[in-house]
């Protein structure tokens, strides 16, 4: 439950976010460095934050091990049963609880856990396991636990240029140290990631070359 009369504001709130993204985000490196010691993809950061609540922030992230076809990702214990049962027990001995394992009937061959650590601020992980020809998958989804502060004060205090210069990280290791914010006194690990660029479309087709008589 989110308390508003007792909700942080200005730098406190500003800290107080920090530590639980810094805090939710070392929890699962701590996994991920277990399965995988390289670069994971990301689709989410996870350090612009949502509402939730009466007036509350938490976080989301993703991150996966997917690998490719030149340097092809396996599970470590060779198969999504294995290790599934291998991930549950790790997670039992860190402290991890709620701890559900699924497993689906017909075409599904992917298999998933949920579990919470909301002593390190996350309120649900789910990981995704899938077995693939070229190569296998797992995909780890984390949301934080509902933290009391206003979450437009948050966003405005974190990016008080707003986000149309927002750029983040493809992918990166476990060991990274997350970044927080762009606002100027904003802790970071180093420099902000370049911004994808794509190619101009154009709408002149190529010319077709004439026929060598």
């Amino acid at each position: 439950m989110t308390l508003t009369g007792c909700a942080p504001t200005g730098k406190e709130l500003f800290t107080q976010a920090q530590t639980v993204n810094a805090t939710a985000k070392h929890a699962v490196a701590e996994l991920q460095l277990y399965l995988f010691d390289g670069d994971w993809d990301i689709g989410t950061y996870g350090e612009i934050p949502e509402s939730c609540g009466a007036d509350g922030y938490r976080f989301k992230f993703t991150r996966s091990a997917i690998g490719n076809y030149d340097a092809p990702w396996r599970l470590p214990q060779g198969s999504v049963e294995a290790q599934a049962e291998d991930i549950t027990a790790w997670l039992e001995d860190h402290g991890w609880t709620g701890i559900v394992f699924r497993s689906y009937t017909g075409d599904v061959t992917d298999v998933t856990i949920t579990t919470r650590k909301p002593d390190a601020h996350i309120d649900d992980l789910l990981i995704t396991i899938g077995p693939g020809e070229a190569t296998d998958s797992i995909n780890l989804r984390t949301t934080t636990t509902c933290e009391p502060g206003n979450v437009d004060t948050l966003a405005d205090l974190m990016f008080p240029g707003g986000l149309s210069d927002y750029t983040s990280p493809l992918s990166e290791h476990p060991s990274a140290e997350p970044f927080f914010g762009m606002a100027p006194d904003s802790p970071t690990p180093g420099p902000r990631p370049a911004p994808i660029t794509y190619p101009t479309p154009t709408d002149t087709p190529t010319p077709t070359p004439s026929p060598t008589p």
